[in-house]
């Protein structure tokens, strides 16, 4: 809801009077300041925040050497160290485009429960138009993310005596509505992987093989991998940031840098690339790094189309007219699969290792040793994400209660 107030310049006895109008309780109310800056920041307070807290606002004292949260923010991620360049940039976008708008203005022991929950609400259903419409709504996680800092930040403040309380404390966050996970059966990996061209085989065998992320995974070099012992060590990762544009740096989290045992069939398929010793062991066409973007639209898009039984690109809504049969080494010469032979799923990328860890469990392999292979921080991770998919575990662990407590419980008659 936006709050009206306007601004009102009344000469005085001793000067100039700068009178902020406003409503409250249904009732018209003036507050008069001495100083033209703070009457408009004042009403900016009313109209984005209400009468209400702008009123606490002027009662309170803020005191001079309390910083704002756009100042503070400042502060805490150039505090920051061992963070990559990308989380920092995600940071800075989080104050330029959402937090600094709402409350960047405010002391930070003027930000409120109250502020940070209508900052949320805003976020998820906009109110206020920004370049004459209004901003589309956000996802749960997007805010999520965004709150997760500001919560951080406030935190920062109260361990250093700044503020004495966190006003992100007990928020109620939007209901996540992330997309499901898609998991492919070994028969429907294969028909999908009959559909990628030979050239790009190796890469994705390798994403099923070992549930690799695919940064990590198009970061491998020949030495990286020990073919004798039959592994691969994951020790960095592509990143990207606005100073660095795209690099290598360390993975994920440091759970993430592994050691990873290789299928016999892989080791095999990968041997001759590893044997190059070229640079890295995945390349696009050119020798150059692959980038997911491309991969995506020209190679992952198109086969999992033609898995769905469509054709592998929709001329009018790509523009690919430049798409035909056995044109620019691109392969794309396959007829779509016929209806019995579909897979009927849209998996991303990333769904191969959703898929890699479904393969796991269905082989009876413990959640722990999945978390070690996925480079997972905590197995509280792998447990959410991947625990449903072992109902046997379930049934197991009923047993095994029922087997101790069989003197206690009893006796079923037939």
């Amino acid at each position: 809801m936006t709050h009206a107030a306007s601004l009102r310049i009344r000469p005085t006895s001793k000067g100039v009077s700068y009178d902020v109008r406003y409503r409250l309780d249904g009732a018209s109310k003036t507050l008069a300041f001495g100083d033209e800056a703070r009457a408009r920041e004042w009403a900016g307070l009313v109209r984005q925040h209400g009468p209400e807290f702008a009123l606490t606002w002027v009662k309170r004292d803020v005191g001079p050497t309390t910083p704002t949260v756009a100042e503070y923010a400042d502060t805490y991620i150039a505090s920051k160290s061992g963070v990559e360049g990308k989380t920092l940039d995600h940071y800075r976008m989080f104050m330029r485009r959402s937090i600094g708008p709402w409350m960047g203005h405010l002391p930070l022991n003027m930000v409120t429960p109250e502020v940070i929950a209508g900052w949320i609400n805003e976020q998820a259903a906009p109110t206020r138009e920004v370049d004459g419409k209004l901003p589309r709504p956000l996802g749960a996680k997007t805010i999520k993310n965004r709150h997760g800092f500001l919560y951080a930040m406030f935190q920062h403040a109260v361990q250093r005596g700044v503020v004495d309380r966190n006003p992100c404390e007990g928020t109620n966050m939007p209901a996540s509505e992330s997309r499901e996970m898609t998991f492919l059966s070994g028969d429907e990996y294969t028909r999908l992987l009959s559909f990628i061209p030979p050239y790009w085989q190796p890469l994705v065998q390798t994403l099923a093989g070992t549930g690799m992320r695919w940064s990590e995974a198009t970061a491998l070099r020949p030495g990286d991998f020990d073919l004798e012992a039959g592994v691969v060590r994951v020790s960095r990762a592509w990143k990207d940031s606005i100073a660095k544009g795209r690099y290598l740096g360390a993975p994920k989290t440091s759970r993430s840098k592994r050691t990873i045992s290789l299928p016999p069939g892989l080791i095999t398929l990968l041997r001759p690339l590893v044997e190059q010793r070229g640079e890295l062991v995945f390349t696009n066409r050119h020798g150059n790094a692959i980038l997911q973007q491309t991969f995506h639209k020209e190679v992952w898009a198109p086969a999992r189309n033609l898995a769905n039984g469509r054709p592998a690109f929709d001329i009018v809504k790509d523009h690919k007219p430049h798409w035909v049969p056995n044109r620019g080494g691109h392969e794309w010469h396959q007829e779509p699969a016929s209806v019995g032979d579909r897979i009927h799923k849209e998996p991303r990328i990333h769904d191969l290792r959703h898929t890699h860890a479904s393969w796991l469990i269905n082989g009876g392999t413990p959640l722990p040793v999945i978390q070690r292979r996925l480079g997972h921080e905590s197995i509280t991770t792998t447990v959410d994400r991947y625990g449903h998919l072992s109902p046997d575990n379930l049934t197991a662990a009923a047993l095994a209660v029922q087997v101790a407590m069989a003197g206690a419980l009893p006796e079923i008659e037939s």
